[in-house]
């Protein structure tokens, strides 16, 4: 398997107060994989067809929504995590921490141990800039 990365650099102050500027990757994206996309390449692993499989994703992600939002952790095995985090105003109090200063965070994934070993050894590849032509 191939992937693709890019580099940018960023720019921050040292403790000694020098600007330095450091180069870090980031992952280029191969694309958009759509819910059909997943369901025809389902059915074709499967003997499910391609609209059960959209039916199911359909389903999946209705359900997802609100089990994340009466608080479950879902747990796919094989995959991973996903729950909902929380954020709000700092507070003086624990009693001054009020349900109207709560708001949802973000919608957080981790992913299982087995996953993340298995993408271990990916072979990546830097990205050709592209030139912008005037």
């Amino acid at each position: 398997m191939r992937r693709y990365y890019s580099v940018s650099a960023k720019k921050f102050i040292d403790k000694d107060g020098q600007e330095v500027i450091k180069y870090y990757p980031n992952a280029v994206s191969a694309g958009h994989f759509s819910t059909e996309d997943m369901a025809k390449d389902i059915s074709e692993a499967t003997s499910l067809s391609e609209p059960d499989v959209v039916g199911a994703l359909k389903a999946f992600s209705i359900v997802l929504k609100n089990r994340l939002k009466l608080g479950y952790k879902i747990k796919l095995d094989g995959i991973g995590t996903f729950s909902l985090s929380v954020t709000g105003e700092p507070c003086d109090s624990e009693k001054e921490c009020k349900p109207n200063k709560v708001k949802v965070g973000k919608i957080t994934f981790k992913a299982e141990a087995k996953l993340r070993k298995e993408m271990v050894g990916i072979k990546f590849y830097k990205t050709i800039k592209k030139r912008n032509r005037k």
